[in-house]
Order: structure tokens, then sequence, then C-alpha cells
């Protein structure tokens, strides 16, 4: 085998294993929570914390790899929900239901991408929620579009980014105060009523929210023509 062969086999072996350590480390986080060390991680997946940071150099490094691993199953789910949402409306509830369904499904893991160590790693974490927003802001738009049946000029475009953006953070912020009350055994009164709320009636609620925003901004651009 010449040198570029070897090196190449090297590499694919190296990408092959670090997917593993990926997939083994959410499990593990899913599993046990997100406040495991590097240490502890290693532990539960059977390798050593060496090999961990051979890999992914710090905790930042592994939070970082399963962030991505998360956002690429949510495109895959979100490309799959459009397909099969009729009007623009059934696309924003299909968004929705995708972002309640990631963190929904684990919300130790989403803690886990999402939360940095110290304010020194809380610039590379920030990356995670910027990617979500893009994602979801990306498969906003054509709704919008689709809504009015023509594009949209590029001031209310830029409107509409706007209120995509916005809408992340809206989402966000319900899915994650949701699922805190989901997991507080000591819940009363209003964050007892929260946490009786189905995933199914928080997308709807959420979609109700976010339609009628949509509708305002696509009524901005029926008045400009």
């Amino acid at each position: 085998m010449t040198a570029d062969g070897r090196a190449t086999r090297w590499a694919g072996h190296r990408t092959s294993r670090r997917t593993e350590l990926v997939r083994a480390a959410r499990r593990a986080v899913h599993r046990l929570g997100p406040d495991l060390s590097m240490e502890e991680i290693a532990s539960e997946i059977g390798t050593s914390k060496s090999i961990l940071y051979r890999y992914f150099t710090d905790k930042t490094g592994l939070q970082t790899a399963v962030g991505h691993a998360v956002l690429e199953r949510m495109r895959a789910a979100l490309e799959e929900a459009a397909e099969r949402a009729g009007g623009p409306r059934e696309q924003i509830t299909a968004m929705v239901t995708v972002y309640l369904e990631m963190v929904a499904s684990s919300p130790h893991v989403y803690t886990f991408v999402t939360r940095p160590e110290g304010t020194s790693q809380a610039g590379e974490l920030r990356g995670f929620v910027a990617e979500v927003n893009d994602l979801v802001a990306g498969s906003l738009l054509p709704a919008l579009r689709g809504g009015e049946g023509a594009d949209l000029d590029d001031e209310t475009l830029a409107v509409a980014q706007l209120w995509a953006s916005g809408v992340v953070g809206l989402v966000r912020g319900a899915a994650e105060r949701w699922v805190g009350e989901q997991v507080d055994d000591a819940a009363a009164g209003v964050d007892a009523a929260l946490a009786r709320m189905t995933q199914q009636e928080l997308a709807a609620h959420l979609a109700a929210w976010l339609w009628d925003g949509a509708v305002g901004v696509t009524r901005r651009a029926r008045r400009r023509t």
C-alpha cells in the first residue's frame, strides 16, 4: 500500500471512530444527564479519557460534535416534514413539531449541546443555536412565499427573515420552559398546568401564534403590490 493509500485509510478510520464516539457519548448523556465529565463519559462508553481528548480536544469540542449530529437529524426531519405538509400553515406546524420533538426526545442532550461549561466556551456553543436559527428560518421562508403564491421583494424578505429568527427564539424559549416543568416533580399551580400540557397541545398553541405573525408579514407583501 502506498503512503497516500495508508493516509486515506487512516483518515477514513478516524472519521468512522469519531462518529462512533459521538453516538456513544450522545447515548451516555441521554441516559445519565448533561453534567457528565469527560472522564465519566469515557467510563460509560468503555473508552479512556485520553481517547476522547484525542478526537475532541476538550468537552466543548465533544459538545459541538454532538450538536452537529443533532442538527443533521433535525435537518432531515424538517425536510421530511416539509414534504408531507400541505399548505404554509401546515409547514409551520410541522417545523414547530420537529423542534419540540428534538427537545422533548432528550432534554439531557439538548442541554448538553446548548449549555457551555463556562463563559469562555459560551461563544463556541452559541454556534449551535445560530445554526438552528438558520436551519429553521430557511424552512420557514418557503412557507411564507407559498402562502402568497409569489416571491417576496427584498424589503419584505428582510422583514420575513427577522420574523423567522424571532420564531426560533419564541419556540426555543417556550420549549425550554415546558421541558423544564416536565422534570420538576414539585411543580404546582401554573407550573403544574404547564407540566400537564402535552407536546401536541404546545405545538398547536405555538403554531397558532406563529401563523398570525406569518399572516402579518405576507399582508405587508400584498399592500406593496
